[in-house]
């Protein structure tokens, strides 16, 4: 009686392990731009994702400004500063960025 064995080949165990270290890498950068977005002076809260592969990747952030900031810095701060680096750090550019921005209701 023929009874099935399961097997992983080499190449798709390599595979495997190589998604998994490339999303363990995207978590890490993804919870330190939510923590450097949290110092920001005008931010109440910030959720960075990183999503995709390599020639789909798709940078999210759900933010939080707080009631009376101005958002201008903090966008430039966003663009220029959070996303390029990530980006220079994985080598490669985010085919997208899904920004959702909202203002608290609750003033300081």
């Amino acid at each position: 009686m023929f009874q099935p064995v399961e097997h992983q080949t080499h190449r798709s165990a390599s595979l495997d392990a190589d998604q998994q270290l490339r999303c363990t890498r995207f978590d890490q950068m993804a919870k330190a731009a939510s923590a450097g977005l949290m110092a920001h002076p005008h931010v109440e809260s910030a959720i960075v994702e990183i999503s995709g592969d390599d020639a789909d990747l798709v940078f999210h952030l759900n933010c939080t400004i707080k009631a009376e900031a101005d958002p201008s810095d903090l966008m430039e701060t966003i663009s220029q500063g959070v996303i390029s680096n990530i980006e220079r750090m994985l080598g490669t550019e985010f085919a997208s960025r899904r920004l959702h921005f909202n203002r608290s209701i609750y003033a300081a």
